[in-house]
């Protein structure tokens, strides 16, 4: 039961703070051929999973799952990112479609990759 508290206040900071993130970078960033807003929130959490990711067994069990199901997997947003990929290929704008999927793929393990390599 301490675990499952433990993802639920990490899904709610999680999820808040990527909702405060999101409109942040849609005021500062006009929108785009590609929704970048939820690009840079899924390398953000990308990152910061690599970052928690090599530590997670010295810490106790509540702070790993808050951390990294509750806290991290409420924050990235891999089921918007195929909602996004999705309404660009039915507005038949495959190449941004193309463009997305590629960076947030390859950008999102490159993100991971650094993060993790800083703590290995």
């Amino acid at each position: 039961m301490n675990h499952l508290l433990s993802v639920f206040i990490g899904g709610f900071f999680g999820s808040a703070s990527r909702y405060v993130l999101q409109m942040i970078f849609n005021r500062l960033m006009p929108a785009g051929s590609i929704p970048i807003s939820i690009l840079l929130i899924n390398l953000i959490g990308s990152f910061g999973l690599g970052i928690a990711f090599p530590r997670k067994e010295a810490w106790d069990p509540s702070v790993q799952v808050f951390l990294t199901i509750g806290f991290l997997g409420a924050f990235t947003t891999f089921s918007t990112f195929s909602m996004e990929t999705i309404e660009l290929i039915r507005k038949y704008r495959c190449i941004d479609s193309l463009i997305y999927v590629t960076v947030s793929i390859l950008g999102c393990i490159g993100a991971f990759l650094c993060g993790y390599l800083m703590y290995v």
